[in-house]
């Protein structure tokens, strides 16, 4: 078993057609793929590359990253790519942690390699993508001019790593996720059935490629199924919605923020939508009132999809019912064959009623396997078979899972409990409020004070009194925020997902 199959199957099929589709400018086609990843791949070998080494990837979404990407892939080693806009000090502690012989490095980021190499001490090889390469590495043009373009992919264990992908984060220092050739091959598996994804359908991404959630569902999933993919390095509104009325583009997989952008641009209304068949949301809940106008504007299902680092467990169906403000029901309850499994349990890991919050945990075979070089964790967090996602839910009686908020952002003011996203729905009801996002923060007599930092739509203006007002109409007075802090942006990660967790260490109301 290996991933890279994939591209080989898809190369052996259909050579000329087109795989990906960077910017809208630079194309290449799957006989084109295989034969640069080949490439790669014979240099990775001749620098000693062995199996489950890693070899990590500090580039921007491109046709390079690809390349690289299956390269790496085809010796067996292990994908471990890292965070673009990382600094100094975060890069060299993921390259310490994940210990890479070689690093594939955009011309861009040099410097930040030249801050942080001689620090690690296992870094041997540093291939350097555009521009020209410092002392002491290699150009990529230079080796894969050089290199032959004939290589299969090396067979691989089923438990064996294919993927080693750091967290974001937001709750932390950045952890390694342990992802095998199994977790990706069931992983897509389950997802091509469940969007009836085919050789026909292309995706758009601007989600970025070091972030699992971009990597596995519209790139890998477009490979898988021999389709074609478009994407772009940075997120520009316009030209997505462009991109999708011209492109022929059917499926799109994007954060809430994405959607957010696109309701809100001033021309969206010029540009056929129509050819969209499928368009996924992830990363976050997205607001309802989002979800219902990007709806009607474009006339296509907006579906919510669940899980972490990369993998969904649970989805809405295709055809039938769909409720919004929900994840959609369990893999495993949509689809039987599908062996994924989803439930609410409390404190004690015992299951919950219907309607009852308590922590959502999965299981499944697409899980990774854990946290590189954190067994502890991993315990923690597998525990049982089962793999606690930290975030809290409830499943309604129809059998669709409601995302109540993450634990770690529980707010509780004056001994109540109470959920941001449900403070933040409600301020994305009012009509001048483009973005929100609510945290609490520390006071020395309620324990926590409701604040929200509020950004407003372009061209508008409001009041502190005024958005208060409209959420005492809207939920409990113990709900309603009050501190409201205009701001022009919300701090987010790299993927778009809203960062409380920058909001909640700025200044503290006391």
């Amino acid at each position: 078993m290996n991933i890279a199959n994939w591209l080989e199957r898809a190369a052996q099929r259909a050579p000329d057609k087109l795989a990906a589709i960077e910017e809208g400018k630079h194309a290449i086609t799957y006989g084109e793929l295989d034969a640069a990843a080949s490439r790669l791949g014979n240099t990775l070998r001749a620098f000693g590359i062995r199996p489950g080494e890693r070899v990590s990837v500090l580039l921007a979404n491109s046709l390079e990253f690809l390349i690289a990407y299956f390269g790496i892939l085809k010796v067996g080693a292990v994908v471990a790519p890292v965070n673009i806009l990382y600094r100094a000090g975060e890069v060299k502690y993921v390259l310490n942690n994940a210990t890479p012989r070689a690093l594939i490095a955009g011309s861009d980021y040099l410097q930040v390699v030249q801050d942080v190499w001689t620090e690690c001490p296992l870094l041997e090889h540093v291939i350097v993508v555009g521009g020209d390469p410092i002392p002491g590495t290699y150009s990529w043009r230079g080796l894969m001019r050089e290199a032959s373009p004939a290589l299969t992919a090396v067979d691989r264990r089923p438990e064996d790593l294919a993927n080693l992908y750091y967290t974001s984060g937001t709750t932390g220092r950045p952890k390694g996720v342990m992802i095998s050739h199994l977790n990706l091959t069931q992983g897509i598996e389950f997802e091509a059935e469940a969007w009836q994804f085919t050789a026909d359908d292309h995706s758009l991404y601007t989600l970025p490629l070091f972030h699992t959630y971009a990597l596995i569902i519209p790139c890998l999933l477009p490979i898988y199924a021999g389709g074609t993919q478009t994407f772009f390095a940075l997120w520009d509104t316009g030209t997505i919605l462009r991109t999708i009325s011209e492109g022929r583009i059917t499926f799109f997989a994007g954060v809430p923020t994405m959607y957010v952008y696109m309701v809100r641009h001033p021309d969206i209304q010029k540009h056929d939508l129509q050819g969209l068949r499928v368009c996924v949301v992830g990363g976050a809940a997205i607001p309802v009132e989002v979800q219902k106008e990007f709806e009607r504007l474009s006339g296509v299902r907006c579906l919510d999809a669940y899980g972490c680092t990369g993998w969904v467990s649970s989805v809405h169906p295709m055809f039938g019912p769909a409720k919004h403000g929900t994840l959609g029901k369990s893999l495993g309850d949509i689809y039987p064959s599908m062996d994924t499994q989803m439930r609410v349990v409390d404190d004690e890991d015992r299951e919950l009623p219907p309607e009852q919050a308590g922590e959502i945990v999965v299981r499944g075979p697409q899980l990774a396997q854990g946290f590189w070089k954190l067994p502890e964790i991993t315990r923690r967090d597998y525990r049982g078979g089962w793999f606690h996602t930290g975030d809290l839910g409830r499943k309604d009686a129809d059998g669709f899972f409601v995302l109540v908020d993450r634990k770690d952002d529980l707010i509780i003011t004056s001994g109540y409990n109470v959920y941001p996203r449900e403070v933040e729905e409600v301020l994305y009801t009012h009509p001048k409020v483009s973005e929100a996002a609510v945290v609490g923060v520390p006071d020395s007599v309620r324990g926590q004070t409701i604040k929200a930092y509020v950004v407003l739509k372009t061209g508008q203006t409001t009041t502190v009194e005024e958005i208060i007002k409209d959420c005492r109409e809207k939920i409990a007075a113990f709900k309603v925020p009050r501190v409201v802090e205009f701001v022009q942006e919300l701090p987010k990660t790299a993927t778009g997902k809203i960062m409380r967790r920058s909001l909640r260490e700025q200044t503290p109301v006391s």
